[in-house]
């Protein structure tokens, strides 16, 4: 018998559900998110400290606009497990195969250079408090060799169904950086690394 399992990402700010575009605040600065995208992998079901399931696919994007790429159908046999554990981002393995297809193919546009490699996450909307043209910000965040490594290992408890709904809330990422003074990351750096420490504290299971 073959058993679809659900991995369901839920974009939210505070709490609530994100929506692309809308004005909220952050301390004395209001912001609005107007693209959000950004790469799953590894994908790994755990029951205690035994694998009992492993995703085969080399990466998943998921897009904040294209609703049906948030959710993930894992086809498997009832299985029963308690944790799932997987990677924020594309390893560094994947990144030397080269340019790839499908949710990695570069017209995607997570991609820079073979040196470069992909962007893990990709997030840009507007600030009153950013100095930028129009006040648009900007992280593109990647880089996959030290000491600029921005791919994460997330584990979380699951509770017993079939969908596992997993809430990635951008507040408590964009609560960490201080728009008038770092709003656009566009290459490997120190400060990228900084922010995909934020990133990776911002997923929980609902």
């Amino acid at each position: 018998m073959i058993s679809q399992y659900q991995i369901c990402f839920n974009h939210k700010f505070q709490n609530n559900e994100l929506i692309i575009n809308e004005e909220k605040i952050i301390r004395d600065d209001t912001i609005s998110i107007s693209s959000l995208n950004y790469y799953i992998s590894m994908i790994r079901l755990h029951n205690n400290s035994k694998i009992v399931y492993v995703d085969n696919q080399l990466g998943h994007l998921i897009s904040h606009e294209n609703h049906q790429s948030s959710c993930i159908v894992l086809d498997c046999k009832k299985i029963k497990f308690n944790s799932i554990h997987f990677k924020l981002g594309i390893d560094s393995i994947t990144h030397n195969k080269g340019v790839l297809g499908e949710d990695l193919d570069p017209s995607k546009g997570m991609y820079w250079t073979w040196r470069s490699g992909y962007i893990n996450l990709k997030v840009e909307g507007f600030s009153s408090m950013c100095a930028a043209k129009n006040h648009f910000f900007q992280f593109h965040i990647g880089g996959y060799q030290h000491p600029n490594n921005t791919s994460h290992n997330i584990d979380l408890q699951t509770k017993k169904n079939s969908t596992i709904n997993i809430s990635f809330d951008l507040f408590k990422l964009m609560n960490k950086i201080d728009l008038s003074k770092t709003f656009q990351v566009m290459s490997p750096s120190k400060t990228a690394v900084e922010i995909s420490n934020y990133w990776k504290n911002s997923f929980y299971i609902e």
